[in-house]
């Protein structure tokens, strides 16, 4: 085979053979492409079934949602309407029961009662209430009572007191209950004066519109009551116990616009309030009780000396009577007990009501002079020790009450220091009084409050009267020649006593030098 032959014959095979691997490889490719497109197509098929799948399982999830969320507002409103309710209960719980009592009623499905120590109980009844009952419409006679009780229910929440019941037109509160608590004898007081204050405007604001007004009466007491709850259906808190007689046997007897209490109530409140001594009175039980009238907070411990709202004060001495070691009260009540015994019934002027007289003054410069600590229990100490020497001599006495000071007070909780300043300001009222720190000068100014008082003639006669038994003095004239002469040498040392007590002094002097100018004296 010639060479040209062969040569084409191998170009056309070789051509031949890439033409059919061309055709093998294209026709492999298609089939590829033709197998992806038909797999895609499938693929997209698949999707656009899930796709509607997945949609349609979104649209029920969403309506299960939706249901869901209908379902969980039903049950929160009807959450909030059981919360509602549940509020509404409590509220008419907390409104009708102590707080503390609500928390135990919970906690233990019911309330026990017990024995609380210290009580004040406080009741409240409208001055003739029957007469007003017949004459006037019942629904009127309902508005008037619910201003009242309404008011009533402000002040005694705002002193720290409970409401127990109101039974027709009388209303009942307490304090120390069902929280114990050493105040209450003096928040009962407080609320009562606020209580009357309040029936003072109406009848103010009557008179002036020419209308018919309300009084009460009110009568507290303070002693051991059982308190608690008893039964199963409509619960009602109250206190039991003749504690609770005799608060409303204060309110029986009382006068109308006035705040009546008992001695026990006086025992812890008469630090703080200006009381006026009514008596005793016979109970159910035929025993008497002292009844005394408080007229009003003490005007240096109140705001703006008004007698009804307690100031800073206040609520100092309220922190001292309750936290000092030192026991007063106790001490007072001693040697008061020893006074009352011991002293001479021809001491006119020298006589327990002195004593009396002295410790009321002192606590009333010491409290003006801004005395509101321990200082204060010291000078009221010395008040009631400086003339106790009496009981034993006339002249000289002061070391002699210093003396009992030292053997009694450590008794009763004063320290060493105490019991030393105290005796010193025993020594500080001997005459001529010559003080040297503001202590002393309080107790001097209190010893010889009353030259300068509207009292000063009816005292100083007493005076008078002790020194001529005594045989110190023979004739009026000659005391009134020593009145005059100590009067214009006598000085007060404390800015409270030179502004409330040096110009009537000046006036009672001058009314002495006068009758001594008058020379009209008869013995």
């Amino acid at each position: 085979m010639p060479l040209s032959l062969f040569i084409f014959q191998s170009w056309w095979l070789s051509i031949l053979v890439a033409t059919l691997l061309f055709l093998l490889i294209f026709i492999f490719i298609r089939r590829r492409i033709e197998t992806s497109r038909r797999n895609q197509v499938r693929l997209e098929v698949k999707i656009a079934e899930r796709t509607k799948e997945i949609r349609l399982q979104k649209t029920k999830i969403e309506e299960q949602k939706r249901l869901l969320e209908l379902e969980k507002f039903k049950v929160d409103e009807q959450q909030l309407l059981l919360q509602r309710e549940k509020d509404r209960t409590e509220q008419w719980l907390l409104n009708t029961l102590p707080s503390q009592v609500v928390i135990e009623l919970k906690r233990n499905g019911k309330v026990k009662a017990q024995a609380f120590q210290q009580v004040s109980i406080m009741f409240t009844d409208v001055v003739g209430f029957t007469r007003i009952s017949e004459s006037m419409a019942p629904s009127r006679i309902v508005s008037k009572l619910d201003i009242l009780f309404q008011k009533f229910d402000e002040i005694i929440l705002a002193n720290n007191l409970e409401k127990i019941k109101t039974i027709g037109d009388a209303y009942m509160c307490a304090g120390g209950v069902p929280v114990e608590n050493s105040t209450n004898p003096i928040d009962a007081c407080c609320a009562a004066l606020q209580i009357q204050a309040f029936m003072d405007k109406l009848k103010y604001e009557a008179i002036a519109d020419h209308e018919d007004y309300w009084e009460i009466r009110l009568g507290i007491n303070t002693g051991p009551v059982i308190a608690g709850i008893i039964g199963n259906i409509r619960l009602a808190y109250d206190v039991w116990g003749s504690s609770v007689n005799l608060a409303q046997r204060m309110e029986m007897l009382g006068e109308p616009g006035k705040v009546t209490i008992t001695g026990n109530t006086f025992q812890h409140i008469e630090p703080y309030f200006e009381c006026d001594y009514k008596g005793k009175a016979l109970t159910k039980s035929r025993t008497k009780v002292e009844m005394y009238v408080v007229q009003r907070i003490k005007p240096e411990l109140s705001v703006n000396g008004e007698g009804l709202i307690p100031n800073s004060r206040f609520e100092e001495i309220k922190k001292l009577h309750h936290y000092s070691s030192i026991k007063y009260y106790k001490t007072e009540h001693h040697v008061m007990g020893i006074l009352k015994k011991s002293l001479s019934p021809s001491l006119y002027y020298h006589s327990i009501n002195h004593t009396r007289d002295v410790v009321k003054s002192v606590e009333r410069i010491a409290l003006l002079e801004g005395v509101t600590d321990e200082g204060l229990f010291l000078l009221k100490t010395a008040a009631i020790f400086h003339d106790a020497g009496f009981i034993h001599q006339y002249d000289h006495n002061e070391a002699i009450g210093a003396q009992m000071a030292k053997e009694i007070l450590p008794k009763y909780g004063y320290t060493e220091q105490h019991v030393k300043t105290i005796v010193e300001l025993i020594h500080a009222t001997e005459i001529p009084h010559k003080p040297i720190n503001n202590l002393q000068e309080i107790i001097c100014d209190a010893d010889l409050d009353y030259l300068g008082r509207d009292d000063f003639e009816q005292i100083a006669d007493n005076l008078r009267k002790e020194l001529t038994e005594m045989g110190k003095i023979k004739s009026r004239k000659e005391w009134d020649v020593i009145q005059v002469n100590f009067l214009k040498q006598h000085q007060y040392f404390t800015t409270t006593a030179i502004e409330s007590r040096q110009k009537k002094k000046q006036e009672n002097l001058q009314v002495v030098i006068d009758r001594l100018a008058a020379d009209s004296y008869t013995d």
